[in-house]
């Protein structure tokens, strides 16, 4: 599924926001349901000419935490978020972003260290609909249910971005699983700083890049990349959000 997990909205865009010919940003949720943005509040949708790219979410009212691979193309104030709308393109606060940190070993062919801080121009207005995640402090466990949500495109060959947020429940599965899946064949490296998720015909892709992945309520990782969206050989793969917690931390209010 390699997709980092962006949206399309060009293909000058797709181009530059596919930094590997092999490892592919998230593009979309395949297999999704609709969900409220009440029962998703921290999510976000970030922007580029008032256009989806990527997901993001909400760590205070003026921190968002996303992919690396979603900002490395574009200079800070060419990003605008979008919180507390169930649509990407209407409703809800939009803030300019102020200040981009990248993880400084971020690796765009191998997207190792694919995390990176938005620090806002102004502060997000929490409520019901708009609100902060908790990190967590363990990774996830083999077998554990977890959820990923975005306005990615819903299905492999689509560029065309939901208008609506979706979500879907996924497993995750061991690195050792995962390295010995259809990736082993590709040589692509699972690191301890990655996760990886399985589901029955559903995953993230093509514009869901960056967005959340949660299990009870915490953030345990950052849609980063895979091999088409889901193909049962290749499975999802994300940042692994305990492994870079102290830096998060360390780099969210500077």
């Amino acid at each position: 599924m390699i997709v980092n997990w962006t949206l399309i909205i060009s293909l000058q865009l797709l181009s530059a926001i596919k930094m590997a010919a092999s490892r592919s940003p998230r593009f979309r949720i395949v297999g999704g349901k609709i969900i409220s943005i009440e029962k998703a509040p921290w999510q976000v949708s970030l922007q580029v000419d008032e256009s989806h790219i990527c997901g993001g979410s909400i760590l205070s009212p003026s921190v968002i935490v996303t992919a690396a691979h979603c900002t490395k193309m574009f200079s800070a104030e060419d990003f605008q978020i979008r919180a507390g709308s169930n649509y990407w393109n209407s409703g809800g606060q939009v803030v300019q972003v102020k200040k981009v940190t990248e993880h400084p070993m971020f690796n765009a062919a191998t997207y190792e260290n694919d995390v990176a801080i938005l620090h806002l121009r102004a502060k997000l207005k929490l409520d019901h609909f708009k609100n902060s995640i908790h990190l967590a402090s363990n990774e996830p466990q083999e077998g554990d249910s977890v959820s990923v949500s975005g306005w990615g495109a819903t299905h492999e060959n689509s560029t065309n971005r939901s208008p609506v947020l979706l979500h879907t429940n996924l497993i995750i599965i061991s690195r050792q699983s995962c390295s010995a899946s259809g990736y082993a064949q590709k040589m692509r490296g699972i690191t301890s700083g990655m996760i990886c998720t399985l589901g029955n015909n559903k995953d993230a892709c093509q514009g869901d890049s960056g967005g959340p992945l949660v299990e009870d309520g915490k953030l345990v990782g950052i849609v980063s990349w895979g091999i088409g969206c889901a193909r049962k050989d290749y499975p999802g793969v994300y940042t692994n959000v305990a492994h870079y917690r102290n830096w998060i931390l360390s780099n969210k209010n500077n």
